[in-house]
């Protein structure tokens, strides 16, 4: 059936695209069954990494038919073949209901879900405690307990505001709808593989339940947990079926569209020849609103393979330059490396605040060709903190365990990104367990036995040796570990160069202080250490969609006009000073270990 679809939010130029393309909501040939069909189990096989299997027990699965429907908000007859599943795992005091539907084509996973709810809210500054849907996916259906390579989170709330816990966010495309009752969700989320009948990947959708600033409840189809944000094993599964002989997808104009948007949010300011993007938008919105109405697929590609040119063109001012951009991490940086770094567990005892001691401990990884017996190459260390409620095993595991930041450092130092360094994580948990005074433990206790232990910079664990070893030490940290990094640096400049918080301000540095004022504390911090601007390195990032991300964003912007402590620059040559800002970023470790991935090449650069 053909229609024109209404419902875009890529501004005029998407719009005039969409609606020119006179878009099908492809059905398919045949009507489908909402059994899953003989010849359909027929069809399973190995086909590459993707799990085709001959049996599923397919009335626990989502069943998701064939044919693609237009992401517009509307609900096309082409979901009248897809199998109702309720959300039946319910959490808190929530009221809500929510019911879902699957489709797939040759290119993508469509998702409807109808979500019955009389008070809707998006006040709370936390995404996932706003109404919202959110859909997980695990495409490979290894059901790992750490999100890997093919898993992805997508959000999107009940007015149509996207936010990427983990994944690609370029492969999510939605559309929403206020019901009478509730919202509608409509969403795309273009697939790596090419499923085929009997394809079966995992899958969670959730409800979150929003009342005023803040959550009341959930809605899960298949985890009756809580848990699928932090395991894949806790997915439930979805089975793809119903494609006959003779079916074929529908148009995709969706990555276009998600370019398209891209390109109208750029801030055409910051580049000298910003003309050839402007010009591109233009032969994209001519072509489609002057050009024939019945737009193919081959078309679409053009357009955007031009689009996409026209962006990588782009040339940025002077004065651009000197911010640091936000660059994704690779995906094949969360694959296993063949040249795998080690992790290592050291326990060490320390004081708690009532006398006495607590046994304490710390994971060490140690890169690929790590050797005790060389004591000639020595190595830079990175101490990473935790955030709240959070502890030292989480970013590592332990010994023999392969998580995602131990995966990101193999594979950064084996393509050379970076050179091989040492990283420590420890918790503030315990001892004192207080982030003010945090820095005499690190000193006390911690960094003497690892730079004792093994080949670093450090002579000795005197601290006159520590000083002069400051050059080859880092520290950073997440949220709480974040606001523990500015402790750091205010107490610890003799003996640490370089600094990374990641969405935390210096909360309780300045006496509760605002921005401004905490800047000045710091600065003052400085000037009276002696230290010159190249002698110190704060490098700062955080996500757009972060509840950390205002106060962070504002001491930041506070520091850098105190250029004479801290002259800002992307270029560690000319600066000390900058902060990435990840479009669409949250507060989470997937976010987090992309900032680290894009800030770890700064950090001892120049070192000898």
């Amino acid at each position: 059936m053909r229609r024109r679809a209404k419902r875009f939010t890529a501004a005029w130029a998407a719009a005039a695209l969409l609606c020119a393309a006179g878009l099908n909501a492809q059905s398919g040939v045949h009507a489908a069954s909402p059994e899953v069909s003989g010849e359909a189990l027929a069809h399973a096989a190995e086909s590459g990494t993707r799990t085709i299997v001959s049996a599923v027990n397919v009335r626990d699965s989502l069943v998701a038919q064939y044919g693609s429907p237009v992401i517009d908000g509307e609900i096309d007859p082409v979901w009248d073949k897809a199998r109702i599943v309720e959300a039946r795992h319910a959490s808190g005091d929530t009221r809500a209901s929510a019911a879902f539907r699957a489709l797939w084509d040759d290119h993508a996973l469509y998702i409807l879900a109808e979500v019955t709810d009389g008070s809707l809210s998006m006040e709370s500054p936390l995404p996932y405690e706003q109404d919202s849907v959110e859909i997980f996916l695990d495409e490979n259906r290894d059901k790992t307990k750490e999100f890997s390579v093919d898993d992805l989170q997508f959000r999107v709330n009940f007015a149509n505001v996207q936010t990427i816990d983990k994944g690609d966010g370029s492969r999510f495309y939605t559309a929403t709808r206020l019901t009478d009752d509730g919202y509608i969700v409509e969403a795309r989320i273009s697939l790596k593989n090419k499923p085929d009948n009997g394809t079966v990947s995992g899958i969670e959708l959730q409800v979150n339940d929003a009342e005023g600033a803040g959550r009341i409840g959930t809605l899960n189809v298949f985890d009756p947990t809580g848990g699928a944000w932090d395991d894949t094993g806790l997915f439930g599964e979805i089975f793809f079926t119903g494609k006959k002989r003779g079916d074929k997808s529908g148009l995709n104009p969706y990555d276009l569209l998600n370019l398209m948007k891209r390109a109208l949010s750029i801030d055409y300011s910051l580049y000298k020849n910003p003309g050839v993007v402007k010009d591109a938008i233009l032969q994209v919105a001519a072509a489609n609103l002057l050009g024939s109405a019945d737009v193919t697929q081959e078309q679409i590609d053009e357009q955007y393979a031009m689009l996409a040119e026209a962006i990588d063109a782009l040339e940025m001012t002077e004065e651009a330059a000197n911010e640091k951009y936000f660059t994704p991490l690779p995906v094949e940086y969360l694959a296993l490396s063949d040249k795998p770094g080690s992790i290592e567990r050291l326990s060490y005892r320390t004081a708690n605040p009532d006398g006495g001691m607590d046994t304490k401990y710390v994971n060490v990884y140690l890169p690929h060709g790590y050797d005790a017996s060389d004591k000639n190459t020595r190595y830079n260390v990175l101490y990473l903190m935790h955030g709240m409620g959070e502890n030292e095993n989480l970013l590592f595991g332990g010994p023999g365990e392969n998580r995602s930041l131990k995966k990101i450092l193999d594979n950064m130092i084996a393509n050379g990104d970076i050179e091989p360094l040492i990283v420590v994580t420890p918790t503030f948990y315990g001892g004192k367990g207080d982030i003010a005074v945090f820095h005499e433990e690190l000193l006390q206790d911690i960094i003497p036995l690892v730079e004792t232990k093994y080949n670093t910079y450090a002579k000795s664990a005197s601290l006159q040796d520590l000083k002069a070893s400051r050059a080859h030490r880092a520290f950073g940290g997440f949220s709480m570990g974040s606001a523990t990094t500015w402790h750091i640096f205010a107490h610890c400049l003799d003996y640490i160069k370089y600094y990374m918080p990641l969405s935390g301000a210096g909360w309780g540095l300045a006496g509760g202080g605002d921005a401004a004022q905490t800047a000045e504390f710091l600065a003052d911090v400085v000037r009276k250490s002696g230290y010159k601007p190249h002698d110190y390195y704060i490098f700062s990032a955080a996500g757009t969609q972060d509840f950390a991300y205002p106060g962070l964003h504002d001491q930041i912007e506070a520091m850098r006009q105190l250029s004479d402590v801290f002259p800002y620059s992307s270029d560690p040559a000319k600066g000390n000073l900058y902060f990435i800002a990840g479009e669409g970023g949250t507060h989470t470790w997937y976010w987090q270990n992309q900032f680290i991935y894009n800030i770890l090449p700064d950090l001892f650069k120049g070192e000898s």
